[in-house]
């Protein structure tokens, strides 16, 4: 016999997972499983039962219209229903966020009348009336059966009673009459609905009665609950399954070891991360553990392991040769590991401030799913191979380490605080294998979307890419996944399996987290210059491993210099400096695009700005010769006036510095004494030599005015082909101009905008603002700022 104790708080993710196994064949293929819930606090059979009837909903293929009152009168059915909806305010709460039927925040419209209390109340009826339609839509959805109850479940919303009742008497009148005729509407409703509710609960509890039916709820928090329970126990595998706090794993852990380890009875413990709070503490509890139960019944649980996903990575690596040989240093560019979130912190600010996104996601979740990739696959001892990984990583310097927190993270903590909530690491390996490929682990909240992948970029230019949704095994667009694999509803499923039948194959192993903490500690403590942006979702996520690239590949970029800017990077030095930065941006790319290509088109504008790179272009290719055979550089900004013409300090300072590149390569803009050439001719030129028509990457100016290339504000256009236009601009000097098209800009690999000059302070301070310039319609993904730190 095996008794299986779920250990937990009522609104624990873990237990609202194994209630979702039900469906699965977890629970009908161990039916000699005896199944406890224990709360570490006491806890109604109701409450539970109402708990288990939300996280079993249909809520997609239900009607929400008149929901609420169905289930009303369900809950009234089950046992302490009614202590459940007068007593439980947190319940209340969940019902709302579970079924997503709360929308404007009644506190906010009230507090929208208080300030208009100085008004006549007939210029005010229709906003009475209004309020009145939403106490009565709140009324219904907290499914409370009196004015005590609505006031209960809903604070705030007494306290603007209150305010009116002390600010406006003759309207709070009338605003609790309003409240008696609803709650009195909502019992009938209630009642009327009786018949629909009980349908209701059949249907939900249809598929569920079976499990339901075999747990047995009680509290496990003291040495003598712990004695009552495991007192009778003999001859039996029992599994405690601790979703606690880890604070108290050990006392937990103490009194399982006292009561319930004995002879003739096999223990398994499982805990879910963290396993401590850094190296230090991680061997303590372990040791603590091994000490009170053996590591042969400590059980670890990291869901990204349970995950359909991750589970075929080494099946798919045994099974695929191909894959595994280009798997090493002579086939592989890099490897990105990244865990991105769109949700922020709030609600969780408590224990995230004390973690951070290095504790979080990266030490535990991304560190495992590295291993998953890189580790022996045929060892087989696989958990062994993983740590032979781990313990190659060479510890990463400030320079491979970018640090982020979004803007609104200190309002969600309540104070100042410098935790990071976005960070990308990057890691080498010193073991043959993988010797000197970048190992690139991200992750973040409150990004522009959610990204949960991982990316093996080949040098060939392909690349192997593993998402965990929609579930997929890519080898260059190519699906690796088998056609019978389906992918379970949650990755708490396989885990909780494992755990039973005592399988380790995916769960973390004790040396394993140990070397991830070795690994990890160093990084945690290092000083990291928090990059902060309003508009943290919108920060091109990817430059992150652009800029840790470069500084391990070419000299280190300072972190003091990286920052954000107008919802980009910035990279802001004084100007010498500025050039030497944007030049080893430049080679980087070169270097990078002809790993997977044959050719490189490399794009500037004109302007003074520009003649600093030329100089510095020219420096870095006699000191490290560039494969100039291979690069095609575009004119993008001419102005039609020879004598002006951007193409004289082309030619002058950087095809007679560097006479390596070919003249039959660089393409210049088509003008003449006579003005603007064929625009026409120039595009059929650009797709002839580049059919994909885009740029590796594209060099931009800024005028004092927030125009870049010849987009200047309240430009003409005169005659425009596909991605170049001949315009007519408001300037004195050469108003006639051709110009790239902002639709090519964004298509770019790569754009940076260089901005130098004293004169700029005001259009910098401008886009800061917000101000409409045209510059801002450059909206590509890896857009990189560099700009003169004088002007900030």
């Amino acid at each position: 016999a095996t008794k299986f104790v779920l250990v937990g708080s009522l609104g624990d993710l873990a237990k609202k997972y194994l209630w979702s196994a039900l469906e699965e064949n977890i629970w009908k293929s161990n039916i000699e499983v005896e199944i406890f819930g224990a709360s570490r606090n006491p806890v109604s059979e109701g409450q539970l039962k109402l708990a288990e009837i939300l996280d079993k909903l249909p809520k997609r293929s239900l009607p929400l219209d008149g929901l609420e009152e169905k289930l009303g009168a369900a809950f009234r059915k089950l046992p302490d229903g009614d202590e459940i909806l007068s007593e439980s305010k947190e319940m209340a709460y969940v019902i709302l966020q579970k079924l997503n039927v709360v929308g404007e925040s009644l506190q906010d419209k009230t507090n929208g009348l208080l300030s208009k209390l100085s008004q006549s109340p007939d210029e005010i009826k229709d906003d009475f009336s209004q309020l009145f339609n939403t106490i009565s839509g709140v009324g219904r959805r907290v499914l409370a059966g009196g004015q005590d109850a609505l006031l209960k479940f809903l604070p705030e919303f007494k306290k603007v009673v209150d305010d009116f009742a002390d600010k406006a008497p003759k309207s709070s009148e009338e605003l609790m009459s309003a409240i008696k005729v609803l709650l009195k509407h909502s019992r009938s409703q209630f009642s009327e609905s009786k018949k629909a509710a009980i349908d209701l609960l059949k249907n939900v509890l249809k598929s569920g009665s079976q499990f339901q039916d075999r747990v047995t709820y009680l509290q496990l928090k003291t040495t003598a609950h712990f004695a009552d329970f495991c007192g009778d126990v003999k001859n039996e595998l029992v599994i405690f399954y601790l979703s606690i706090p880890p604070s108290a794993y050990i006392s937990t852990t103490e009194m399982i070891s006292e009561h319930c380890k004995k002879d003739g009875v096999t223990l398994r413990v499982a805990y879910e991360k963290p396993f401590g709070y850094d190296l230090e503490s991680a061997e303590k509890l372990f040791t603590s553990l091994d000490r009170l139960i053996g590591n042969e019944n400590i059980y670890l649980i990291d869901h990204y392991l349970g995950k359909s996903i991750t589970q075929q990575i080494p099946l798919i690596r045994k099974s695929n040769q191909e894959i595994e040989a280009m798997l090493n240093k002579e086939h592989v560019h890099s490897v990105h590991v990244r865990l991105l979130e769109e949700v922020d912190c709030e609600g969780r600010a408590g224990y995230y401030d004390k973690s951070s996104v290095f504790r979080d996601m990266l030490q535990n979740h991304a560190t495992e799913l590295l291993t998953l990739i890189t580790a022996d696959v045929s060892n087989p001892n696989f958990a062994a191979a993983k740590c032979e990984v781990l313990k190659s990583l060479t510890k990463p310097n400030k320079h491979q380490v970018v640090a982020a927190q979004y803007h609104t993270y200190q309002e969600h903590v309540g104070s100042r605080s410098l935790t990071p909530t976005f960070a990308s690491v990057l890691y080498l390996s010193d073991m043959n294998r993988w010797e000197n490929v970048p190992f690139i682990l991200t992750s973040g909240k409150s990004l522009k979307a959610d990204q949960k992948d991982i990316e093996v970029n080949f040098k060939s230019g392909g690349r192997l890419h593993i998402k965990f949704k929609p579930p997929e095994i890519r080898l260059n667009g190519r699906s690796l996944l088998p056609e019978t694999f389906t992918a379970a509803s949650n990755s708490y499923i396989s885990l909780l399996s494992n755990v039973i039948n005592g399988d380790r194959t995916l769960l973390p192993d004790i040396n394993t987290v140990l070397a991830s903490w070795n690994v990890w500690d160093h990084v945690i403590k290092l000083k990291h210059n928090l990059l902060l942006h309003p508009n943290h979702r919108n920060m091109a996520v990817s430059n992150f491993g652009k800029f840790l690239i470069a500084g391990y590949t070419e000299n280190p970029m300072e972190e003091e210099h990286l920052k954000f800017f107008n919802k980009a990077f910035m990279v802001s030095d004084h100007e010498e400096h500025l050039y030497e930065h944007l030049v080893n941006d430049i080679v980087r790319v070169i270097t990078e695009t002809l790993e997977r290509s044959d050719k490189v088109h490399i794009a500037v504008s004109g302007g003074s700005s520009i003649l600093g790179v030329y100089k510095y272009l020219d420096a870095h290719s006699s000191r490290n010769p560039l494969p100039w055979e291979k690069v095609h550089i575009w004119q993008v900004d001419e102005r039609c006036e020879v004598a002006h013409a951007n193409a004289r300090d082309l030619r002058t300072f950087l095809l007679d510095d560097i006479p390596e590149i070919p003249v039959s390569q660089v393409h210049f803009m088509p003008i003449s004494e006579n003005g603007c050439g064929d625009v026409a001719a120039f595009q059929e030129e650009f797709t002839a030599a580049n059919p994909k028509r885009k740029f590796n990457y594209i060099i931009l100016g800024l005028g004092s005015d927030g125009h870049t290339a010849s987009l200047f504000p309240d430009s003409k256009t005169i005659s425009e082909s596909a991605d170049f236009k001949h315009v007519e601009v408001n300037t004195s000097i050469s108003p006639k101009r051709l110009t790239v098209t902002f639709d090519l800009i964004n298509r770019s690999d790569w754009v940076s905008i260089l901005v130098t000059g004293s004169g700029k302070r005001d259009v910098i301070r401008g886009i800061q603002q917000g101000k409409g310039f045209p510059v801002s319609k450059v909206a590509n993904a890896q857009l990189t700022w560099f700009i003169d730190e004088i002007l900030l």
